[in-house]
């Protein structure tokens, strides 16, 4: 429970950008409606590049608050895993409700 509420803390300090980047891609999805199955790829890889993005600036900007995780026993690799994995979780099962949404078959299928 302990590690549990340092990952949220920690995860608290980008989650906001994070959020608006997720919610980017998500409005986007939705306002090509249909159309919007084409560009599932192209956000895909937005969503990966962003976050690559956002680990190596908190790696940058908060490098001394890592001292403060490692000495209550987490380190950077118990970390990023959690918080990456449900970022992009989330990204992901939201995207496919849209895109699932959005969807319309072709007539006479």
């Amino acid at each position: 429970m302990k590690a549990f509420r340092l990952i949220l803390t920690f995860y608290k300090s980008f989650a906001l950008a994070s959020y608006l980047i997720t919610f980017a891609c998500l409005f986007i999805m939705h306002r090509y409606g249909s159309k919007g199955i084409y560009i599932i790829q192209i956000l895909f890889w937005f969503k990966i590049f962003t976050l690559a993005m956002l680990v190596y600036s908190t790696n940058s900007y908060k490098k001394n608050e890592f001292y403060y995780y490692k000495n209550l026993g987490l380190s950077k690799l118990k970390l990023w895993p959690p918080i990456l994995v449900f970022d992009f979780l989330f990204f992901l099962i939201a995207l496919i409700t849209i895109a699932s949404n959005n969807y319309e078959p072709l007539p006479g299928s």
